[in-house]
């Protein structure tokens, strides 16, 4: 597979106010069988995810990556595993300013292979109550949903 890697912290001149507008705009200048890996500052992306990606043969439109999410260097429950739409193609846009979402939202493949986020300091947007105790009957269903459908 042919891609190329953007951290658009970098590869971006201004300051971001609408990160599906900017997203979209490198998604427009990409040739039809290529790919873009997003990455951003606080990101890791190991040798074997890349070698991974490099055989790979493109089928989807894009492909969740798994991510394992630090804050701080630590693991924490509330915020594993995640998987998101890292590795795009022009056949596809996104959608909303802020966490924007993907669309078509469908097919899509997955990758297993994580890409390690570590966040360090004050997070941003913070909803407090997910690191509480009451979050763990949550996160507790969700896993179990996760392994009845076989994610």
């Amino acid at each position: 597979m042919r891609f190329q890697i953007v951290d658009l912290e970098q590869a971006w001149w201004g300051k971001i106010e609408d990160f599906s507008v900017v997203r979209n705009r490198f998604l427009e200048t990409l040739h039809d069988e290529d790919y873009i890996l997003w990455k951003s500052g606080d990101e890791e992306m190991p040798e074997s995810l890349l070698d991974y990606i490099r055989r790979l043969k493109p089928e989807y439109p894009y492909y969740d990556i798994l991510r394992i999410n630090l804050v701080d260097d630590r693991w924490v429950e509330w915020a594993n595993p995640r998987y998101s739409g890292s590795l795009v193609s022009n056949r596809v846009r996104y959608k909303g300013r802020l966490h924007e979402q993907l669309v078509p939202s469908k097919p899509y493949g997955k990758i297993d292979i994580p890409i390690i986020h570590n966040q360090h300091g004050p997070r941003p947007y913070n909803s407090g109550w997910k690191q509480s105790l009451a979050y763990r009957p949550v996160l507790a269903y969700k896993k179990f949903m996760d392994v009845m459908i076989g994610r």
